[in-house]
């Protein structure tokens, strides 16, 4: 087994080895676009002028100007925080508006099903406290349904408001 496993760890090493060389000194290529915008990449597109980098090894620390420059691109994408609140609490809202319709069926099935509950009422004496059991639990499961459909909306109604706030928070920065 010893034997076995030796030279698969003595290949495994090789080429690691050999696929660190090439990443251990790599070139790279700066170069700014028409709107300004600083690229970087392992090949500049054809007729741009370019800067050529040279990185050695994983642990090369950028120059303060490059940090500055991957700094700003890293700003001008990067979604504000009044974005990021709003998308979030649009997820929110519509989440919410799922829930409230399933509640919704939930809801109106237990009302149709004590509404057809009550319709059945066959014989005896007996027959009659099953039935009425059976009418309580009916109302009860519809109760409970209108509650669970009452709480989601109210849920719906301050998610929706957070989101108008929001939205209205950032039209005014």
């Amino acid at each position: 087994m010893r034997q076995r496993l030796l030279p698969l760890s003595l290949g495994t090493v090789g080429l690691l080895l050999a696929l660190a060389g090439p990443a251990a000194a790599m070139t790279v290529y700066k170069w700014t676009d028409d709107q300004g915008v600083v690229h970087y990449g392992d090949a500049p597109p054809p007729g741009v002028e370019a800067e050529q980098l040279e990185l050695k090894g994983n642990r090369t620390r950028p120059s303060p100007d490059q940090e500055e420059a991957e700094d700003e691109a890293k700003e001008e994408k990067a979604p504000q925080a009044a974005d990021v609140n709003i998308t979030k609490a649009e997820i929110q809202v519509r989440k919410l508006e799922r829930r409230v319709e399933q509640a919704r069926k939930v809801y109106e099935q237990a009302r149709q099903n004590r509404v057809e509950g009550e319709k059945v009422r066959l014989g005896s004496e007996q027959n009659y406290v099953r039935y009425l059991e059976r009418i309580e639990n009916l109302k009860a499961e519809e109760e409970q349904a209108r509650k669970r459909l009452e709480d989601l909306r109210g849920q719906l109604e301050k998610a929706r408001s957070r989101l108008e706030k929001l939205r209205e928070k950032k039209s005014q920065e």
